[in-house]
């Protein structure tokens, strides 16, 4: 019965009352599954803060559910779990930056809406960990960065240049040569008395920091175009203001990784374009296809020859109602279905596609919420259940057609899936869904609230303790039966 007792504490329409009884059992799971139900209210935030317990009280305050005043005075942490989870006054902030403990004033450094004065107070710390976190905080006053980019500790200088507001002028001096003057300690001596012998690779760590800053000018990269660590040239390759040199050599960059990031870059000229349209990795290939800017015909060539993912495509997500028409109209299926894949599809244009004799097609259409109901069933006809599952995605699917695609034993598990958590799915359709060898599906029967009470009092028994969690879960379940169960369950 524990798991039903889980269930319950999961369960959107708990009674609060029986939310009160359920933080009275004492069990340290359920008490953890009730403070991660969304929309907690106060009372029941209070109710929680009664068990005492600081594991549990912690997650409580630094997610903000707890005011200032309401935090346990005897809770270890309160001061910092507090400024964390944005409830504390000012004056808590500042005291919390003076703790004795270096890794306190480090995660107030770090925290997101610290104040900016708690920030520029932390920028002077005398531990180069806590003076980091401070260097790379978006509330540090930008008047502070050219002093801190001059700090001993490479570790300091590499947050200054990660930092969103350093200027471009900055910048290029930590791309150059790490900032001067030279730094005296690093990550792996800056808390320690004697420095290292050499701190290259810190300072390799800085100017790589600024190579990956928005802001960098883009000459100073022609040094990283061939750098090894690839994360840094990826995260540049996707700039739209480097030069066009740049971008040829990133084309031809031995990491496909990089270039696949270049076919992705709307700023990428054609030619170039129709170059990595016909590169040896197919992650580029198909990078070219996600292009904003790829030509359309050039999609349509891609679309052809290529297997494409199944989201919607950005250059057809701007693409005009002629182009949209064009692709729909297309000899390519696939082009087809990346029309079908758009956001935003004009209904004639879905109720074309409806009509398309590609099974893709079908399957990218179904779901689609501008697609009449009563095509579906023509759907499920022409193509039978290699459509099932993208037809009940469909709001509109009405409830005799999900029932007689749940009944079809030619059905996948995957249409069970997605029929099991259908709005519109009856009791009977759900009872078929429970029969399926899919525990998924199983599970989401048990949770929809169209099972008939009969059958879902006896789930809460079931062997299956997953089962009997989803059915405690589920919320048409009467406050009855779910007081009879914790009643029977803490016996």
């Amino acid at each position: 019965m524990r798991e039903a007792l889980l269930g319950l504490a999961e369960n959107p329409a708990l009674p609060a009352g029986l939310f009160a009884r359920l933080v009275a059992s004492g069990d340290e799971e359920v008490l953890f599954t009730l403070a991660d139900r969304e929309r907690l209210t106060p009372p029941q935030i209070r109710l929680l803060l009664t068990v005492g317990n600081p594991s549990l009280t912690c997650p409580l305050v630094r997610g903000g559910l707890v005011p200032w005043p309401e935090i346990p005075q005897d809770h270890p942490g309160r001061l910092l779990d507090a400024v964390l989870g944005g409830v504390a006054p000012v004056a808590a902030w500042r005291k919390a930056a003076t703790d004795a403990d270096p890794e306190v004033r480090q995660e107030v450094a770090y925290a997101l809406d610290a104040p900016a004065d708690v920030i520029a107070s932390l920028a002077h710390d005398p531990d180069p960990a806590v003076v980091a976190g401070a260097a790379g905080s978006p509330h540090l006053p930008p008047e502070l960065l050219p002093h801190l980019a001059r700090h001993p500790s490479t570790v300091v200088r590499q947050a200054v240049a990660g930092n969103e507001n350093a200027p471009p002028s900055l910048l290029a001096a930590l791309l150059a040569d790490g900032g001067w003057p030279a730094p005296t300690r690093c990550g792996a001596c800056h808390r320690r008395e004697t420095e290292c012998a050499d701190h290259t690779p810190g300072i390799r760590r800085v100017r790589l920091a600024a190579a990956g800053h928005p802001a960098v000018p883009p000459e100073g990269l022609a040094d990283f175009l061939d750098a090894p660590e690839i994360w840094t040239v990826t995260t540049f390759a996707a700039r739209t203001d480097l030069p066009a040199d740049f971008l040829n050599r990133l084309a031809a960059h031995p990491s496909c990784d990089v270039r696949a990031v270049i076919a992705a870059n709307p700023a990428v000229p054609e030619a170039l374009l129709r170059t990595l349209a016909a590169d040896p990795a197919p992650e580029v290939r198909r990078a070219t296809a996600e292009n904003p800017a790829v030509p359309l015909g050039l999609l349509t060539t891609l679309a052809a020859r290529e297997r494409l993912p199944g989201e919607p495509a950005p250059r057809v997500e701007s693409a005009t109602e002629l182009e949209l028409r064009t692709l729909a109209t297309s000899r390519v299926a696939q082009a087809r279905a990346l029309a079908a894949d758009r956001t935003r599809l004009p209904g004639h244009l879905a109720e074309q596609l409806a009509t398309d004799p590609d099974i893709a097609v079908a399957q990218r259409i179904a779901a689609r919420p501008e697609l009449a109901p009563e095509r579906l069933t023509e759907l499920v006809e022409r193509h039978g259940p290699p459509v099932f599952a993208a037809v009940a995605r469909h709001p509109g699917c009405p409830a005799a057609l999900l029932h007689r695609m749940a009944a079809n034993p030619a059905g996948t598990s995957r249409a069970l899936r997605e029929i099991a958590r259908h709005p519109a799915a009856r009791s009977e359709t759900l009872l078929l869904c429970l029969a399926a060898r899919d525990s998924d599906t199983r599970r989401r029967a048990a949770a929809h609230p169209a099972l008939a009470l009969p059958v879902l009092e006896t789930l809460i028994d079931a062997a299956d303790s997953s089962l009997a969690r989803a059915a405690a879960n589920n919320p048409a379940l009467p406050e009855t039966v779910m007081e009879r169960v914790i009643t029977r369950a803490l016996r």
